[in-house]
């Protein structure tokens, strides 16, 4: 049974949706999963259209349960998980109270003998921890005292997360490492080198996603050439958003910032072949599942090295580089600006082959199950 603030057709979450959604389309051939989710998208006042809710729904890989705001409530989930029979119970965030906190107390209350899994997807990080600081480290004090998070499994997608769960939470905690299962590599098309380079970002628009410090990377970029930087997202934070449309109106006359708004992910692959390039220059990110999809559809990406995706530019399908040195985000635009059509062909080929390799890494599906195990 898995619990999850927001699932399919959810996507303005990003990347805890698409981690769930792999791990079910990857396994569901060796696990039943029964998932528990919200009925309604991250930020949207209203459901689904089209979802019946707070009943069991049978899809093809699947069963599922849409909660509509009044029952997601002790008594409803209370009674879910009486009546449900379930080996594990995996849970998708530290500080959903909803989805996590409640059911995970209910769980251990009711199912004495369910595995309790708990993915923290980042959260531990101390990028993530600096938002709501103070409710964040009050949360991890109060229940470290009341050992709230005993008996827990937890799901660590890297050896960083590892060192964030025995600093945070315990250093007697039981781990076990396995990475986030990807998608299945998308179409990719060949993209001609013009005057024009067309560089992109998918994310949701906030603070930890960085994106205000991409905008003034391209306002001191000096080429000839005309840049578009198209980003697509939900507005998660509207301070944020603003700040960084503001910015978009400082760069240079040849380049152009555009918010295109949000963007479903089954449109993902087919926007993303229109760019050369992928730019996300993050606070932080567990994973990155857009990076992943970013090099699926042949674009080399320049990213910070706040994600597992490192050592990029020795690959020849990007480049990491530290947040701290702005002056070589500015060098490596200008320097990919005037790339030659060959040497982009080359990149390209090399950062779909990568997603192709990566994606069939039978290591990680089997970590993956010995987790739910």
């Amino acid at each position: 049974m898995i619990f999850i603030d927001w699932f399919l057709p959810a996507y303005k979450a990003g990347g805890p949706v698409r981690s769930v959604a792999n791990i079910v389309e990857r396994l569901n051939y060796k696990f039943n999963f029964l998932i528990v989710t919200s009925d309604r998208d991250l930020g949207d006042n209203a459901p689904y259209n089209n979802i019946k809710t707070d009943i069991w729904l049978e899809k093809k890989k699947y069963k599922i349960i849409y909660l509509s705001p009044k029952k997601q409530n002790y008594k409803f989930i209370k009674n879910i998980i009486e009546q449900t029979n379930f080996d594990s119970a995996y849970f998708n965030s530290l500080f959903s109270f909803k989805f996590t906190l409640l059911p995970l107390f209910l769980v251990r209350k009711k199912k004495k003998d369910a595995k309790i899994i708990l993915a923290v997807r980042g959260m531990l990080g101390d990028s993530s921890l600096e938002i709501k600081n103070k409710k964040k480290y009050v949360f991890l004090k109060v229940t470290s005292f009341f050992n709230f998070f005993r008996r827990i499994t937890w799901h660590a997608t890297n050896n960083t997360e590892i060192e964030n769960i025995k600093d945070k939470i315990s250093p007697k905690s039981k781990i076990i490492l396995a990475k986030n299962i990807s998608s299945k590599p998308g179409v990719y098309g060949a993209k001609e080198i013009t005057d024009t380079i067309r560089i992109t970002n998918i994310s949701r628009i906030a603070s930890i996603k960085n994106i205000h410090f991409a905008i003034e990377v391209l306002k001191e970029v000096k080429i000839t050439k005309h840049i578009i930087f198209d980003i697509y997202g939900p507005k998660e934070d509207e301070d944020y958003y603003n700040k960084c449309l503001k910015l978009s109106k400082e760069v240079p006359d040849n380049i152009n910032v555009i918010f295109k708004g949000t963007l479903n992910h089954d449109k993902v692959n087919e926007v993303l072949n229109k760019y050369h390039f992928f730019f996300f220059p993050t606070l932080h990110e567990n994973f990155g599942h857009v990076i992943f999809e970013a090099f699926s559809a042949g674009l080399p990406v320049i990213i910070s090295k706040n994600t597992p995706w490192q050592n990029l530019k020795e690959k020849n399908i990007g480049f990491d580089i530290d947040l701290s040195n702005k002056n070589e985000f500015i060098e490596t635009i200008e320097k990919l600006s005037n790339i030659s059509q060959e040497g982009y062909d080359l990149m390209s080929r090399k950062s779909h082959e990568f997603a192709t390799k990566f994606s069939s890494d039978e290591t990680i599906t089997n970590n993956t199950i010995k987790l739910f195990e």
